[in-house]
């Protein structure tokens, strides 16, 4: 008679482990998760209105953006679900040499689409809403001497159109243009210059004279 065997047979190996990942792939992609729930939570951290611990800012920095940064994953979805504030509106920046015919102005981010083109439009905006001081005229002083070169001058001028969106139902191109933002940039003696195109009233506010006073000019 044939003995028959009741246990189970002792499997190989290389059958138990069949169809999961190994000890190191696994210990990959733990670590993989975890640092990218770290990354998730810096970046709610130190994105708050109310600011941020230097810390955090400092560890993000260091840490995650040269990571972020190179594959454009610090970018948020260029989508706009309603239209806001005029200030949430599409920018763009136009350079051209001072003295020269607006036909030769350089134009970002022109014809440009997709990542490419959203990273100019927020340069764009940076430089007319400025940052948390207020001020974009460090970011344009920047992107005007950046542009001397293929203006072929050391002396640019540097705006910023706001192209509000049409109403709903209206055409495509029926938003309002709007400069926003206007400055000259030169090079004076390896000295970088900016002089803000200001409004007048601005500049000189009038000052109403006292009633009554014959002295007024």
């Amino acid at each position: 008679m044939t003995a028959v065997s009741t246990g189970n047979p002792k499997q190989h190996p290389s059958e138990a482990s069949h169809g999961r990942p190994s000890d190191v792939a696994c210990a990959v992609a733990t670590v993989a998760i975890v640092l990218f729930l770290i990354g998730i939570a810096l970046a709610i951290a130190t994105n708050s209105s109310s600011g941020s611990s230097a810390l955090l800012a400092r560890i993000k920095s260091r840490l995650f953006s040269p990571v972020l940064v190179p594959a454009w994953l610090d970018l948020g979805f260029d989508h706009r679900i309603t239209h806001g504030f005029p200030e949430d509106a599409d920018h763009e920046v136009e350079i051209v040499g001072r003295g020269m015919d607006t036909a030769a102005a350089i134009v970002f981010p022109g014809h440009r689409h997709g990542e490419r083109a959203a990273r100019w439009r927020r340069l764009a905006r940076a430089i007319a809403i400025g940052g948390r001081d207020g001020d974009g005229s460090p970011v344009a002083a920047g992107v005007g001497q950046a542009a001397f070169d293929d203006a072929g001058r050391n002396d640019v001028i540097v705006r910023v159109r706001r192209l509000s969106p049409p109403p709903r139902l209206a055409p495509a191109d029926a938003g309002d243009v709007e400069q926003v933002f206007t400055a000259r940039v030169r090079r004076v003696a390896d000295d970088l210059q900016l002089i803000k195109d200001e409004p007048r009233g601005e500049l000189a506010p009038l000052v109403p004279s006292p009633a009554g006073r014959g002295d007024a000019p």
